[in-house]
């Protein structure tokens, strides 16, 4: 080994704290809003500490690592960054942060080789169960929570109903919401498990045996927590304060059901296995040709840099096309007059829109139809084009009818060729307004959410973000055209009065 590979070994543990750092800054401040503020992934802290002990704790296994490089490491973590890229572009989160400890197990193989994730791998890893994803389990634990708690009440003879999430007694009705479906308590015992048996064990196998052992033990202590306060609620007559309030109640039966139990059986388990971990031993490896060269870090550590800045490049073209873009609401021919502005039918509720225009047209034979505009100049997070807060329509003042695809063909050059088509109906006074809406992301029109969502990460990342929704709106006049279907010839001819004046 050269002595710049020498001195790279000896000094790039100071360099990658801050490179780890910077590289997944957008990451690091999404887990922390993520821990700070949800209940169910609170315990993301508890875990980062729990990561930082253990690397700690393997420092010196660490500091012996020296340079060698793995092409296939170093492959998966080129792929790993290009789409660490375009997450970052479509701005969804639960792919930029599952990544992430990904990626720091990449780098580190890609640079002194397997010894990385042997030593670091694990403790790295746990940064999963503080990753957006185990909140996708909470509608399964629901079902299985309620199947479970219907047995135990029979089992005490009492009577209940169960209407999907509710449990239904005489005095009350109980609604076992995703927060009592127990994943907070799964989490918290796998994690807890893996980290005692990273800590503790040499065995991967008998670590695989505590975490199972825990995931059963959590969800087993939050059935006896909704049926403690179930039976408090039938034995009080409704009059405990655990219907209410019972965080603290839940964590006393985890203790007591799940981290006790888990305790006693993590030592049994090391005890019975000790003679078995002691007499492993290491495989033989068929040699492997060693990379030592300087030029694996300075690689490896290139490709996690070049996602944050590649934003940077290219925010300086996108806020030059952002700034020339004005959008107006099309011209017609001499069959429609408008845009008549403030003569709205409808009105959709997208949050903070930087453009919004919209008006109605009228032909001669008084045929009406409103189009609309809502477009982003610079998508960002909570202020893009497809984003859950973001709807067609007020639920408040709107009940849906129904929705579908539309197919118009390619008759239409400012419209692709399938819509989506909405039927709304007002709560108050029944009357009912067809929608055709579609996305144009930068200079490409399309029906798809997804598709939108993916050309935008691309057109981000060439210095385009912006983003829009048209809509065309017409009402369902008379109780004679419930299907709306005379308004969709008048469509027709809106967008062929529209066509001809282009």
């Amino acid at each position: 080994m050269g002595s710049a590979s020498r001195l790279i070994s000896q000094y790039f543990w100071l360099l990658s704290v801050p490179l780890l750092i910077f590289g997944f800054w957008a990451e690091w401040q999404d887990f922390v809003l993520l821990w700070h503020d949800s209940i169910i992934y609170s315990h993301g802290f508890l875990v980062l500490a729990g990561i930082l002990f253990l690397l700690y704790s393997r420092r010196q296994g660490l500091s012996t690592l020296t340079i060698e490089g793995s092409p296939l490491a170093l492959f998966l973590l080129a792929g790993a960054s290009v789409v660490l890229l375009f997450a970052q572009a479509a701005d969804v989160r639960f792919v930029r942060l599952i990544l992430v400890p990904v990626l720091i197990v990449l780098w580190g193989w890609s640079i002194w080789g397997r010894a990385f994730p042997r030593i670091a791998g694990g403790p790295i890893m746990l940064l999963l169960y503080a990753a957006p994803i185990w909140d996708d389990f909470s509608p399964l634990l629901q079902h299985i929570t309620v199947y479970v708690n219907d047995i135990l009440l029979q089992f005490v003879d009492i009577q209940a109903t169960i209407k999907e999430f509710f449990i239904v007694l005489d005095v009350g009705t109980f609604y076992v919401a995703g927060g009592c479906s127990g994943v907070r308590y799964l989490m918290v015992g796998l994690f807890l498990a893996t980290f005692y048996g990273q800590l503790y064990y040499r065995s991967h196998l008998l670590t695989l045996l505590l975490v199972i052992v825990a995931g059963i033990l959590s969800m087993l202590a939050n059935w006896l927590r909704v049926f403690g306060v179930i039976a408090a609620g039938h034995y009080t007559n409704m009059e405990t304060s655990l219907i209410e309030n019972h965080e603290v109640f839940g964590w006393v039966i985890f203790i007591f059901f799940t981290l006790i139990p888990l305790f006693f059986i993590s030592s049994k388990l090391e005890n019975h296995f000790r003679n078995e971990e002691r007499s492993a031993k290491a495989r033989q490896e068929l040699p492997q040709p060693r990379y030592t060269s300087a030029a694996w870090p300075v690689i490896s550590s290139l490709l996690i840099l070049w996602p944050p800045l590649v934003p940077l490049v290219v925010d300086a073209k996108s806020k030059r096309v952002s700034e020339s873009w004005h959008p107006t609401l099309v011209e017609t021919d001499s069959g429609w007059r408008g845009p008549l502005r403030h003569a709205n039918i409808w009105q959709p509720e997208y949050i903070s829109p930087d453009i919004e225009l919209s008006g109605v047209y009228v032909s001669n034979d008084l045929n009406q139809v409103q189009l609309h505009f809502t477009g982003y100049r610079r998508q960002t997070q909570t202020k893009e084009l497809i984003y859950f807060g973001n709807k067609l329509y007020n639920h408040q003042e709107w009940q849906l009818v129904s929705t579908m695809k539309r197919e118009l063909g390619n008759d239409y050059a400012a419209v692709p060729k399938m819509v989506n088509e909405t039927i709304i109906q007002h709560h108050q006074n029944g009357s009912r307004v067809i929608l055709w809406s579609w996305y144009e992301v930068g200079d490409v029109l399309t029906d798809s959410k997804i598709e939108a969502k993916i050309t935008g990460a691309f057109k981000k990342i060439t210095g385009d973000s912006r983003g829009a929704l048209w809509v065309l709106a017409g009402r369902c006049e008379g109780l004679n055209n419930p299907d709306c279907e005379p308004q969709r010839a008048v469509f027709h001819s809106f967008l062929t009065s529209v066509e001809k004046a282009l």
